[in-house]
């Protein structure tokens, strides 16, 4: 009813006084993670995902509406088999990706934590091929000059549109300097508000286009006690940056606003014309995130009356045929790469209850760690709970939905008690209620690291400081020394900060004296290809345990 009066109320004024109204509206997707067809390539079966379906939507949008913008915040050159495949195998054709971006006609791209994990060779040659900017507002150089464009202002049917980006400062816990060199990863509230000072007397809409989410407390603990950066600032951004007319996020994959579905929509109870809309839609291209404006023009200068945002499924449209039609040799291509055989599997391998108790699959993780290394003691995670691989052949997309990132493998050297330390931290995980030992809601499954090497209990009736039970060093069989130097193979993300481990442990500047040049699923693919048949087995050597 609102809607209608304000409607009403807009026409009567266009015609009594001469003022010009008019809409924009803003499309957003983020961390689409290599996703173009909708076929889950982990899976080997179709998906209501993908580039190709949201096309659908943007189209008709763009066919019902005169002002339309679309834009995208990172995360889109990393996440599956296809983006790999033409990121490091073929890598003579134009990027699958940036393609079907060029097509869609993308007005800006802001640059996300996965895009500097490809390697500078990669990111800069996608940058290359797009027909839209990459920003990165502080990805800042030692001359205070940025890498990426900080901002681009987009001008549509007279609108004078200032889009900013800004990427995650978290990039230096998850990624070495080599993946960046010469970049300091700046704070984002410092560089937003430089930044809105320059555009905002430029254009008529202030847009940040941020790869962060929008939860601050999410890295909280690790922000002041750890000295790592909040990741996901975006929200920050939003409550300290007014000039900001539209907020859109990422990184998170957290759908923003969520206050309740109307349909396919998800909305905000909150309207507040002085604030930024905060927009979030996702992951993987299953929504598109809309903010509309309503602007009217006087003496010459558009003002927003109105603005709304919401973000609605795309999950019952039908994919755009000329995207499919695009990118079939790419989809066609991975199809056979996917189904590769590299061994046969003698038991189902199982992701369920990984991170509950010891079973086969993490443990491949980390013997496949230790053997390449020679290390003492390996750490890894499960990265997929809802992994079932049947007996039979164990092809390259069963690796990929066992290890689907692009991480590498590295040895620190750590004293028994930093690894005492490390497997505490690790162990917040867990929660006890008394009677049932239940994950941590506010720590996500990859951030929890099991052992191989040593052996312990989890007392998850303890506080976490105190759960660490029985240590033992395998080798010897005798308790892990305490002050005693060992070998400790870990990914590179974990290595780099990534989850706050190594901090926590006080392990952050613990010796590096190994660095794969191999990535870490392809050396996984050479251990399970050398054995040749897997039979699931663990040695149990850690449990949890619920007092003595």
């Amino acid at each position: 009813m609102k809607k209608i009066i304000l409607i009403i109320f807009l026409f009567i004024s266009t015609c009594l006084f001469g003022q010009q109204i008019d809409t924009l509206y803003i499309l957003q997707t983020t961390d689409v993670h290599g996703r173009i067809y909708p076929y889950d390539y982990f899976n080997d079966q179709p998906a209501k995902v993908g580039f190709a379906q949201v096309y659908s939507r943007i189209k008709q949008y763009r066919a019902k509406h005169n002002n339309v913008i679309l834009v995208d915040a990172g995360d889109v050159l990393q996440g599956t088999p296809l983006a790999y495949y033409f990121n490091k195998i073929e890598t003579d054709k134009p990027n699958p990706l940036i393609l079907t971006m060029n097509r869609m006609d993308y007005d800006a791209f802001t640059v996300g934590n996965h895009e500097i994990e490809q390697g500078v060779a990669v990111y800069t040659r996608a940058e290359k091929e797009s027909d839209f900017p990459w920003l990165s507002a502080n990805a800042e150089l030692d001359d205070g000059t940025t890498f990426f464009k900080p901002y681009t202002i987009v001008k549509e049917k007279g609108f004078l549109i200032g889009i900013i980006g800004l990427t995650t400062p978290g990039i230096p816990t998850m990624l070495d300097t080599t993946y960046y060199p010469g970049i300091t990863w700046k704070d984002m509230v410092e560089i937003a508000q430089k930044f809105a000072t320059i555009l905002f007397p430029r254009v008529d809409i202030l847009v940040g286009l941020f790869h962060s989410g929008f939860n601050a407390n999410e890295d909280a603990y690790k922000s002041e006690k750890l000295d790592l950066p909040v990741a996901n600032a975006s929200g920050l951004v939003a409550d300290k940056i007014p000039e900001f007319d539209i907020v859109f996020g990422g990184h998170s994959h957290k759908i923003v606003p969520n206050d309740y579905k109307q349909g396919s929509k998800y909305m905000s109870k909150e309207k507040n014309l002085n604030k930024p809309l905060r927009i979030n839609s996702g992951c993987w291209a299953k929504n598109l995130g809309v903010a509309r404006l309503i602007l009217e023009q006087v003496e010459g200068t558009w003002k927003i009356i109105d603005k709304d945002g919401w973000v609605e499924s795309v999950e019952d449209e039908e994919p755009a045929e000329e995207i499919l039609k695009l990118t079939e040799y790419y989809h066609n291509k991975t199809l056979e790469y996917i189904r590769g055989e590299i061994a046969v599997l003698t038991d189902t391998l199982k992701g369920k209850y990984s991170r509950f108790k010891d079973t086969p699959m993490v443990e491949i993780i980390n013997k496949a760690q230790m053997d390449y290394t020679d290390a003492d003691i390996s750490f890894a995670a499960c990265f997929n709970e809802n992994l079932c691989v049947p007996p039979g052949p164990f092809r390259v997309k069963d690796i990929y939905a066992m290890y689907p990132y692009e991480n590498f493998l590295y040895v620190v050297k750590m004293t028994g008690q930093q690894i005492k330390d490390f497997l505490e931290y690790s162990s917040r995980y867990y929660i006890w209620d008394g009677c049932n030992v239940n994950p941590n809601p506010d720590i996500a499954g990859y951030q929890y690291d099991m052992a191989e090497g040593i052996s312990y209990m989890i007392d998850v009736t303890e506080d976490v400081g105190k759960r660490i039970k029985e240590l033992k060093f395998l080798q010897t069989g005798k308790p892990l020394e305490m002050n005693q130097i060992y070998k400790v193979a870990i990914n590179s993300y974990r290595a780099n900060g990534g989850g706050g481990h190594i901090n926590a442990a006080g392990s952050k500047n613990a010796p590096i004296i190994f660095q794969s040049s191999e990535e870490m699923r392809n050396i996984l693919t050479d251990y399970i290809k050398n054995i040749g048949t897997i039979a699931p087995e663990t040695d149990q050597n850690w449990k949890i345990v619920t007092g003595k």
